[in-house]
Formats: C-alpha cells, structure tokens, sequence
C-alpha cells in the first residue's frame, strides 16, 4: 500500500511547487492506481488547499 502525504508534506509541496494542483498531482503519484482511497485523500487535501 503506498503511502499518503499529509496535511503539512501537500502544503509543503504547494509551496515548493508554486501551484496547489502541482502538489496533487506529487500525491497522487505515491498512490497505487488500485488504491481508490489513497486519491481521494489526495483529493480532499487539494480542495483544502485552493
């Protein structure tokens, strides 16, 4: 099971990256495409995010 960002690591990542989207996009890449859940935590912490 791949392991999810957090809350701090996506803000992180946003700030490192300029662009929310761009941080979701880092997230989803650590999720397996058979891991649903993993990209709907993606997900929800982009719609924190912007």
């Amino acid at each position: 099971m791949a392991e999810v960002l957090g809350v701090a690591s996506l803000e992180v990542h946003a700030e490192s990256f300029g662009d929310p989207v761009e941080a979701y996009f880092e997230c989803i890449t650590t999720c397996s495409l058979d891991d649903g859940e993993c990209i709907t935590t993606c997900t929800e912490l982009l719609r924190e995010q912007v």
